[in-house]
Parts: structure tokens; sequence; C-alpha cells
């Protein structure tokens, strides 16, 4: 046992129950009713922990014959993980929030209350509304996720139910001197549903209320329902079509924690380097999107077509242009084949990218629209308890690929490899061109821009560095992608965690192994949940006079987030 670890198990030993953990980086501890889950919570806070996902589970029918719910929390610095078993009273619905210490749990608190019925105790309850998460569309106290009803009772109950009431929040009066504006749920553009309810006086925007849950699809559900533990990954990389790899990858990994699985060595080399091309494309896009928000059309072309050759390149090295149908758990499926040309194309689309992303950052009038605008505080940021790129734009040094690696990015040799101290936000080196940027961590469109373009150069440095391992692993080794999971029976109703960093995040999945090779219950936690209020904390005003946003200007800062309704919308 760690120093850093021995010394959280004495502090939560007063209040808490230490469990076994099979993981080395994993501390599990377990809560009885009542307030000893805000003693730990306040000892996490303290020693700046983030929540990483919540998860409600319906254990009636197991031991404990109870709901739970499981806190994951991380080491800001460190390779650890504390995953909290909070136990509910029996036959109770209703929780102690930790809401004022982690304020990262509101929107875990509000699935929590449609999802499954379980409700915050004392002040927090007035602000956890039913509703929030399944619409007026759904039957209130559906509770999808409890295990007392059936999927065709489920469906009987939708498909009978009338719904109404959803004009009531869309259609209600403004503040007094506002006006509201309402953006969706149906779009111009081709994207998913979702609504943005903006309140505006004169063009400034005082408030934004984010609808989403159009798109719901009964995700966790149908892992429950329909999947068995080793065919998983086929939902898994359909819950957010531009992450298919990062998610497909994450559930894997759960996977092979609990099936003490460790994947061949060339597997993994795999993974990195389709985890990575996932991030080039995906980040290339978004920056053709702000391109085209600011009126540089022909930018945006150029950058569009670097994404589609992006695309073309992971067709010829995985069979797929969203690298679907690669990843399973145990390893990847895979041919043992790469196109050797690919490692030359990948150069010359990452410096075309670079030529092109200093042209854009090098013309004042993106500059005077991008900085300044859109503002995420770092205090406002670690409050939140947001991730990944938001994160990083706003100074906050959040990458599971360096806080907890995993696979090749455990390899020291690829940290030296990829130019890292370029594009952590503590270097305070611009993206493009090398020079020191004043504006560079400020949170605001700029600094996510900026992001973007740094990690496109890092993870160009990643694919040449695992091409090259590639090439030098013995024939026999470039075979051997696969090993078959031997799922134990007695880990029937254990759980365990699995992770990647996609472009937006890390994407988490909390899994429960269920008898028979089934799965009791699996909870997916894409980084875009965690994010969306942060997108309306940098368009309301602030303290600082400096915050006022324009109406004009909501559609630029919301593409430099680029948040998924589908990952939110489970």
């Amino acid at each position: 046992m760690t120093g850093q670890r021995w010394s959280l198990v004495s502090e939560l030993a007063p209040h808490a129950t230490l469990l076994d953990s099979a993981a080395p980086n994993l501390v599990l501890v377990q809560v009885d009713p009542g307030d000893s889950i805000r003693d730990v919570a306040r000892l996490l806070a303290a020693a700046d922990y983030y929540l990483v996902t919540v998860v409600g589970n319906d254990e009636r029918e197991l031991e404990d014959r109870r709901f739970k719910i499981y806190y994951l929390f991380s080491h800001p610095t460190d390779d650890l993980f504390v995953m909290v078993e909070y136990l509910l009273d029996r036959d109770a619905a209703s929780y102690v929030s930790i809401h004022d210490l982690f304020a990262a749990t509101d929107p875990f608190e509000r699935e929590l209350v449609d999802m499954l019925g379980l409700r915050p105790e004392g002040a927090r309850v007035a602000n956890v509304e039913p509703g929030s998460w399944l619409h007026a569309v759904y039957p209130r106290a559906l509770y999808p996720l409890r295990r007392d009803a059936t999927m065709a009772e489920l469906r009987e109950r939708v498909v009978w139910y009338a719904g109404g009431g959803e004009a009531d929040e869309i259609n209600r009066l403004s503040p007094r001197h506002m006006v509201t504006v309402p953006v969706g749920p149906i779009h111009a553009g081709i994207i998913e549903s979702g609504q943005f309810l903006i309140d505006i006086s004169g063009e400034a925007i005082e408030d934004l209320r984010l609808r989403l849950g159009y798109g719901h699809r009964g995700i966790e559900r149908l892992f429950q329902s329909r999947m068995r533990l080793l065919d998983g990954w086929r939902l898994a990389e359909q819950v957010a079509g531009d992450s298919s790899f990062a998610h497909s990858l994450a559930y894997c990994r759960a996977v092979e924690a609990l099936t003490d699985t460790v994947p061949p060595v060339a597997a993994e080399i795999l993974r990195g380097l389709f985890l990575e091309l996932e991030r080039m494309h995906n980040h290339v896009a978004d920056v053709a999107a702000l391109a085209e928000d600011v009126g540089l059309d022909w930018l945006a072309a150029e950058f569009a077509v670097q994404r589609e050759d992006l695309l073309r390149v992971n067709r010829q090295l995985a069979g797929h242009r969203y690298l679907r149908g690669v990843n399973r758990p145990g390893g990847v499926h895979h041919s043992g084949e790469l196109d050797p040309d690919a490692g030359r194309r990948i150069d010359e689309i990452s410096a075309d990218f670079r030529r092109l992303a200093d042209d854009m950052r090098s013309r004042s009038g993106f500059r005077k629209r991008a900085i300044g605008v859109g503002v995420l505080t770092t205090e406002e940021a670690r409050h939140l308890g947001v991730t990944g790129l938001v994160a990083r734009a706003s100074g906050i040094e959040r990458d599971s690929r360096l806080r907890h690696p995993i696979g090749v990015y455990a390899d020291r040799g690829l940290l030296s490899a990829a130019p890292w101290s370029d594009w952590e936000p503590s270097s305070g080196e611009a993206a493009v061109g090398g020079a020191a940027d004043d504006e560079a961590w400020r949170g605001d469109v700029y600094a996510r821009f900026l992001i973007r373009v740094r990690e496109v150069a890092s993870s160009h440095a990643i694919v040449r560095h695992l091409l090259t391992r590639w090439a030098a692993l013995p024939e026999s080794d470039r075979r051997r992608l696969l090993v078959e999971p031997t799922v134990k029976p007695e880990n029937n109703y254990t759980s365990a965690i699995g992770y990647s960093e996609g472009f937006r995040g890390d994407v988490v999945y909390w899994l429960m192994q269920d008898k028979m090779r089934g799965i009791f219950r699996c909870k997916v936690r894409d980084p875009s949940m965690l994010n969306w209020p942060a997108l309306r904390r940098s368009v309301i005003p602030g303290p600082d006079p400096r915050r006022e946003t324009m109406l004009a200007d909501f559609p630029l800062i919301n593409k430099s987030f680029n948040l998924s309704y589908c990952g939110n919308d489970l």
C-alpha cells in the first residue's frame, strides 16, 4: 500500500468501512445511512479530490436489500481513485446530499430522481425537481432503472401515457425587462435535439436554461436487459458516435478489470493509436466549426478536407471511418496489418493543419471574436467539477492519460516522445507558433481553440511513436491481438471501472457483473454530463464586468465547448 493510499485509509477509517479492492489504484469504502457520507465527502473535498461519476443502483434483490449510491472520486495529481459505497436506509428512497461540497453532483442528482426515484433530503430537494431528466412525454414515477418492472411494462406505460406540460417551461414568463429566446430543440444544422432558453436584456445574455433529454434512448437499461458482459462493447460504441472508440475502450477496460484480463502488448498499441486518431479528427472538425462561425469559410473548408483525409486513414488502418468494431474485451479485432504509408499521410495532414491553425490564430478578426468571450475561470471550473478539454482550457490539468495512465500511456517512452508540455496549461506557451501568449489560459473561446490545436500536435507525436513501436514488434506479436476473458462466477455482483480519455475528456464506465455472464448495472459517464453546466456558467453574468455576453456570441461559445447531446441523454 502506497503512502498516499495508507494516509487516506487512515483518515477515512473513523467514518467508513474499508472493503477489499483488487485494483491497486482504488480505495473502496462503505458508509452506512446517515451523515457519514458527508464526513467522508468533507475529507475528500479538503484534499482537493474531484468527483468522477455517481451511480445509483437498485440492489433490493441482493444481499443488502436496499438502494445504493456509489461515488467515484479521483486524487487531483496521483493515480488514486476512491469509491464510496453509500447504503440508503432499507425501503427508503431518499439520501443525504453532498452537493454543497461537490457541485458536480447536480446532474447526477437530477438523473437519480427520474431514473430511480431517489431524492435528496433537506433543502436540496427543492432544487431537484422530477422531470428535469425525463421530460413530460414520459409518465412521472416511471423510474426505468428500478428492477421491479420489465422492459415490456415500461414500454406499455410510455405508449399509453398522454404527456403534457412541456410548454409550461418553454413559455413561462421571462423576468421583467427581459425576453426569452428559445433555440431548439430542432436546430438548423444536422445535430441532435437540445434546447437553449436564453434570457436577454437588450443584446446581453442574463441567463441560460438548458433543456436536454430529448434523445433519451434507455441505454443503461439496454445494457442490463439485452447485453451480455462480453458483448456490451457493441452498445458502448453506439453511445456517442463521434467517440465510438473511447466509449468501447472504456467498457472493455471495465470488463478486463472484472475478469483479470491483460490484453496483449500489440493490442494496447493499436488501442492507443486509434484513440489518438479519434482525438485528431474530432479536434480538426471542431476547429473547422469555429472558423465557420467567425466567417472564415475558406479555412473551414480546408479543415473539413483534412478531417475527411483523417477519416479515410481510419478506414485504411481499422476498417471503419469511425473506428467501430475494433475493441473487444481482451484486446482488439484486427488483421494485424497496418498500411505502411499511413504515417506519411498523417504527417502531411498534421503539418497542413498546423499551417492553417497558424493562419487562423494570426487573424485579428478571429482573436477579437474569441478572446475574452465565453470565459470559464479556473475557480468556476474547479467548483463545477468540469473535466477534459474544458478543464484544461481553464488552467486545470485534468487528463486521465497523465493522471491515471493505463495501456500505452503507462509507458515513460511515450510521455517523453509526445510534447505534453506544449499543451499543459501550466506551460504558459501558445499552441501555435511557440510564442508565449498572455491570453492562452483564461478559459475563453480562444483558450479552447488553442487546446484543440495543441492536442492535435500531441496526438500526432503519440501516433508517430506508436507506429514506430508497432514496426519494431516481432511478426508473431502483431498477430496476437486478443485473449479470451474468463468470466468468474465468484465476481458476481462485484463492480469495476473502466475509463479512457476521449477528445472531450474522460469517458467512464462503472460495470457490475450479474450471474450467468450478464450485466447487472452499467453506468455510462460521458464528459459532457459534467461540462454542460459549465456552458451556462460561461455565458451568464459574473462579478467581472467583462463577463457580459452578447446573444450573437452564443453560437461561437457553444461550438467552442462542442458538448454531446447523446452522451448526456442516455
